[in-house]
């Protein structure tokens, strides 16, 4: 059973389209690496996935489980079930800027999964040694760089255990130091064999820690496969083109 399938999955803000037919599936402790120019439609997808924008049509279930059927969402109530198996991380780590570090990954298992407070700060702790911020759980985001809130982001996120850990362009508001910290987390998660989709632009992380990488262009998945295949070998040449703009 995949844990993620899209099939012709659409979407179009007015007369300006997004999606046009996109499909793929995702396996059980795949790291996903989703590459492309700007403007392919990469992170409406993860959003559609996620329930943050509404596709027009397709189909997309998550553990089997129908979000979107012909193009027909379920009720709100089964809509929050689905998405519940999953976690977002954003560029631009959307924490909370009143509350410290600790209070940040507390609150979503407290409220959401009926955590106690000790429960969940014992876990948030782990969590926080876990991504190198052992330390810092009385720090507000203000205080911390760019690269720790976005640790911090990632560890609330597994707050909420997902079965599976979206990623929109995790590092793209990061110098390079910055950008290293971060994907050392999200390889050891690819190591320890967590599902994610990655979309960044970040090739050698694609290169290197993914197991499937997906280019999508003109707002559809032009062609998939290894990194190997995508990189050294892609049939199409307008992935040959961006990968020796980029490389």
């Amino acid at each position: 059973m995949s844990m993620i399938t899209v099939r012709d999955l659409r979407k179009a803000f007015g007369s300006d389209s997004v999606l046009e037919g996109v499909t793929f599936s995702v396996e059980k402790g795949e790291t996903v690496a989703v590459i492309g120019p700007s403007g392919a439609g990469k992170s409406t997808m993860l959003r559609c996935l996620i329930n943050l924008e509404s596709a027009d049509s397709g189909e997309i279930r998550i553990e089997d489980q129908p979000l979107l059927d012909n193009g027909k969402y379920p009720d709100e109530k089964a809509r929050r079930k689905i998405c519940s198996k999953m976690g977002m991380v954003f560029q631009n780590f959307n924490l909370f800027p009143h509350l410290t570090v600790l209070q940040n990954l507390v609150l979503p298992p407290v409220n959401a999964k009926k955590y106690t407070r000790p429960q969940a700060e014992e876990k948030a702790c782990a969590l926080l040694k876990k991504v190198g911020l052992e330390g810092k759980e009385q720090s507000r985001p203000s205080e911390l760089s760019g690269g720790q809130k976005q640790r911090v982001a990632i560890a609330r996120a597994l707050m909420m255990e997902p079965d599976v850990l979206l990623f929109d362009e995790p590092t793209s508001a990061l110098d390079p130091q910055l950008t290293g910290e971060v994907l050392a987390v999200i390889r050891e998660l690819a190591r320890e064999h967590m599902t994610m989709i990655v979309v960044t632009h970040e090739m050698g992380f694609a290169r290197e820690a993914a197991d499937k990488v997906l280019f999508m262009g003109d707002h559809v998945i032009i062609e998939e496969g290894t990194p190997e295949e995508i990189f050294y070998h892609p049939k199409d040449p307008r992935i040959t083109e961006f990968v020796s703009k980029i490389l």
